[in-house]
């Protein structure tokens, strides 16, 4: 399906046939790691002054779902790193900024996003990791787990609950434990105190390269904090989080369309009955649906990073909307296409069963489904209140 042109980064030959090789072998290639950073891809949230190649919301969106048309669990990389990259940039102090930054921006360093937790997913604020202030900044213990690329990544964005100690004069000063709530960290992978096991294996992401990270007492420097407690979730999740579900709402665009695409084919090349299966109504009609899903989420997921760009007030709303609505194209069509391909689309390794595998995962990630209906129900209603505030009174 045609798509408004990604940037032009260098990746197309790079990219051909990935998909296949990093679902074949559950990991992503440190060759084409290197490929991303070398187009500058993963400088895309990093400012120009550290070294980054900076994109506007709309242009990462695109090339997300570029890469996610040949591999959804390579996208996902770009999605987790530049959630970090977004919040290093927005909410650490110049020292931070100016350690991890360049080095982010060039893929030296990868990073990864550790919110979850066993008893914490869509319940952020459920989350148990501790950071108790001492006189050399934080102690950090906990698990976290579901860290997309925590095998690979060198840096971490840890969410802990603060306030459950009070340390030192110093270390309280500097750790604001009398403010308590939840806050921020960067944490690097070879502190002390830190230790990273795989994870179990998913079916849908196989390449994801899924990691659990475990603290025990790891010391955590002050200048190492994103802002004070009490703003982690409020401030930094949240806005991790919208890059993060603008990411995934284009990657299962470009999942959705590489569906379609096959589906469409298959449904010409293929012939039952004397006639190309296109021509059944019933395979028709799937088809019609596929893609009247994907191209909806298209505006959905354009105008969402359009909002960003501008600063749109609404902008949340937007991307939660297409959050949704691309996720559920991705399943749609990937769903289409598996039903068209018959037992052709159950073949392990096949094109089709990935897309259905992935397109699984697109629904659960940044928010699952029933989480995303209920932010979405929540702003549509605020929007109105909002309308109606400014409608005359005689319109009311």
């Amino acid at each position: 399906m045609s798509a408004p042109a990604a940037p032009d980064l260098g990746l197309a030959d790079a990219l051909r046939g990935a998909g296949a090789a990093i679902d074949r072998e559950a990991e992503v290639p440190q060759r084409l790691i290197g490929e991303l950073a070398r187009s500058g891809a993963l400088g895309a949230m990093v400012p120009e002054e550290y070294g980054g190649r900076p994109m506007s919301f709309a242009a990462y969106g695109r090339l997300c779902a570029t890469v996610a048309a040949e591999s959804a669990a390579l996208q996902s990389l770009l999605t987790v790193h530049g959630m970090v990259c977004l919040s290093i940039a927005r909410w650490a102090g110049a020292r931070a900024r100016a350690e991890f930054l360049p080095r982010l921006a060039t893929g030296e360093l990868l990073g990864a996003f550790a919110l979850s937790e066993q008893e914490a997913g869509s319940d952020m604020r459920a989350i148990r990791t501790t950071a108790d202030g001492s006189a050399a900044g934080w102690v950090v213990n906990g698990e976290k787990k579901w860290i997309s690329f925590g095998t690979v990544a060198g840096l971490f964005l840890v969410f802990a609950r603060t306030g459950s100690k009070t340390g030192s004069k110093t270390g309280s000063k500097a750790a604001g434990t009398a403010a308590g709530g939840e806050l921020a960290l960067l944490i690097e992978r070879d502190a002390p105190g830190v230790r990273l096991r795989p994870a179990p294996r998913t079916t849908g992401f196989r390449g994801g390269m899924l990691g659990e990270l475990v603290l025990t007492d790891s010391q955590v420097p002050p200048e190492r904090a994103l802002g004070r407690p009490g703003t982690g979730l409020s401030r930094t999740a949240l806005g991790a989080l919208t890059l993060g579900r603008l990411c995934v709402a284009f990657g299962s665009l470009g999942l959705a369309r590489s569906a379609c695409d096959a589906a469409l084919d298959h449904s010409g090349h293929r012939r039952q009955f004397g006639v190309p299966l296109r021509d059944h109504q019933l395979v028709a009609g799937l088809l019609a649906d596929a893609v009247a899903a994907t191209e909806t989420a298209e505006l959905h997921c354009e105008r969402a990073a359009a909002a960003l760009d501008g600063d749109d007030e609404w902008s949340q709303f937007h991307v939660l909307l297409a959050k949704l609505t691309a996720s559920r194209a991705a399943s749609t069509a990937a769903g289409a296409a598996a039903q068209i391909h018959g037992a052709a689309g159950l073949l392990e390794g096949s094109p089709v069963d990935r897309y259905v595998r992935d397109a699984r995962v697109m629904e659960v990630i940044e928010g699952n489904t029933q989480l995303i209906q209920q932010l979405v129900s929540a702003q549509a209603v605020a929007r109105r209140r909002a309308t109606r505030a400014q409608e005359p009174c005689h319109a009311r």
